[in-house]
């Protein structure tokens, strides 16, 4: 009998949507809040097209949408987007953390609703650390107006506005309201919405003030998780305030960045799945400079870890166990693989002492993960925070490789964009290790830079096929100028030769170059 198969069934979520910039299939406005990739088989085409038929039936029950991709390059532009979702990290330092589980398939929805229910308390918590922020801000201000100190004064344009002491009052009262509210919303998110009620029907998205659209016991949560109901900072909060301030940009501006600052600190859990083996990569990216968004990202990844045992899943999956999941490894199941390494590995050849119960994870070296506050000083005062976040979003495709002047396939890692990427990752890495685990800051990695901006021909070819607009190019100048900019700068000539060779275009001068340089050099 002819049939139709399922080949792969892949998942991400909302915020890989935006991440990726994912452009919609769909005539809706709204953005999407999930996408399923699902690639259907099979000898039959009428099957395969009744399966596809189904699953956008299937789509439309739950309000959503399907579309179906026939030609190769419909499905390359579909799946193209699948190959971006290391792009989820490119607006932090480079740095997320990966934390794949496995769960049981009858089980992945209540999952996701778990990761879902984090996000909400997160958003929750850090809307509350930006009013917290701006109160304070907002209080201290209000101390400062009475002051006599002609200089403050002018800070803060008292000459021309007498009533900014009123303004401020009211602003002071605005947050003080809807601190208690959003207060209130995180800790009844499990209890039934009806007792927020004078708190969400006002907000209740399309439809009427007081029209209520939840069942009475329906928690706050699912009211939230399906958007009928928006926390929303700019409108409860900037808005009434802006509005009462207007004009005076010095307080407004402290106001932005009050909230920029804080808003960069918020901890959020993105997952994309395959989802047809229950495999689901749990991802928080982090700025590596920032410790306590660390810490609050490790507790989260405490119940991610947890909850996944408590569905019947493990913490293992795609990529292994490595050493920031130990941890979270029983002693049993420490025990059961050391056992079966004893047996596979009787000698302790492959990763020596990996994997073992009582293993001292303290001088366990780990980039962003152990020395945090100090990997930042490092960082900036190296000044490699910037050339790390220019590489930071490079999805290791390798769609930069045909068009690079410098591509050697047989070569080492210096002769592609994607190898060069690599290594200068590498080298940061190794400068970090070095820097944390020695007597101070050593600027003998920047030899390795070095070689990596020397095989660089600067011609830009390779921003236009690469998915995240890295520019090499742009990287190498900079890399150049820090060289330059610290003292290590060299000339080596024969890279200059090299790279001069590879853009000549006048033929006789090719053929000057190739016989006195290139074959009389090897010669010599």
């Amino acid at each position: 009998m002819d049939a139709a198969y399922i080949e792969g069934f892949e998942h991400f979520d909302e915020k890989y949507v935006k991440a990726i910039n994912y452009v919609s299939k769909s005539t809706r406005r709204e953005r999407p809040r999930v996408v399923l990739l699902i690639d259907i088989s099979g000898d039959d085409e009428a099957a395969v097209a009744q399966a596809c038929s189904d699953i956008c039936k299937i789509a439309s029950q739950g309000n959503g949408e399907g579309f179906v991709a026939i030609s190769k390059e419909d499905r390359g532009r579909f799946w193209g987007d699948r190959g971006r979702m290391a792009a989820i990290a490119k607006h932090t330092r480079a740095f997320k953390m990966n934390e794949d589980v496995v769960i049981p398939l009858p089980r992945l929805s209540e999952y996701n609703d778990y990761v879902e229910h984090l996000n909400i308390e997160n958003s929750i918590a850090n809307k509350l650390d930006i009013i917290a922020g701006l109160d304070e801000y907002l209080s201290d201000t209000k101390r400062r107006l009475n002051s006599d100190n002609q200089l403050i004064r002018e800070e803060l344009n008292l000459e021309d506005d007498v009533f900014l002491e009123d303004k401020i009052d009211e602003c002071l009262q605005v947050v003080a309201m809807v601190s208690q509210n959003w207060l209130r919303m995180l800790k009844g998110l499990d209890e039934p919405a009806k007792d927020v009620a004078d708190l969400i029907d006002a907000t209740l998205k399309g439809n009427h003030a007081g029209e209520l659209t939840y069942k009475k016991t329906e928690s706050l949560f699912r009211v939230i998780q399906r958007g009928d109901v928006r926390i929303s900072y700019r409108k409860e909060v900037e808005a009434p305030i802006l509005d009462r301030l207007r004009g005076n940009e010095t307080l407004l501006g402290k106001i932005r960045d009050t909230h920029q600052r804080v808003l960069s600190s918020r901890v959020v859990v993105a997952t994309h799945m395959h989802a047809g083996d229950g495999n689901v990569h749990t991802n928080i990216p982090v700025n590596s400079n920032d410790y306590m968004m660390m810490r609050r990202a490790h507790h989260v990844v405490e119940k991610v870890m947890a909850k996944a045992e408590e569905l019947g899943g493990v913490i293992s999956g795609e990529h292994g166990i490595g050493i920031t999941k130990l941890n979270f490894l029983s002693d049993e199941v420490l025990q059961e693989t050391a056992d079966y390494l004893k047996k596979a590995d009787p000698r302790d050849v492959f990763n020596r002492g990996k994997l073992q119960p009582g293993l001292d994870l303290s001088l366990t070296y780990t980039p962003s993960f152990n020395l945090l506050e100090h990997e930042s000083v490092i960082m900036e005062a190296a000044d490699l925070t910037e050339l790390s976040e220019e590489i930071s979003p490079c999805l290791r495709c390798g769609k930069c490789k045909p068009v690079c002047n410098t591509h050697f396939p047989r070569a080492n890692m210096l002769y592609s964009p994607r190898n060069k990427i690599q290594a200068s990752g590498s080298i940061i890495e190794a400068f970090l290790y070095e820097s944390q685990t020695g007597t101070g800051i050593s600027f003998e990695q920047f030899e390795g830079l070095h070689d990596v901006a020397d095989h660089c021909t600067i011609c830009h070819k390779c921003e236009a096929p690469c998915p995240v607009n890295i520019d090499f190019g742009v990287v190498t100048e900079k890399m150049r100028a820090l060289l330059k900019d610290k003292g290590q700068s060299r000339l080596n000539l024969g890279s200059k030769l090299s790279l001069l060779f590879l853009v000549m275009k006048n033929p006789d001068a090719v053929r000057m170059m190739r016989e006195v340089v290139i074959r009389w050099g090897y010669a010599g």
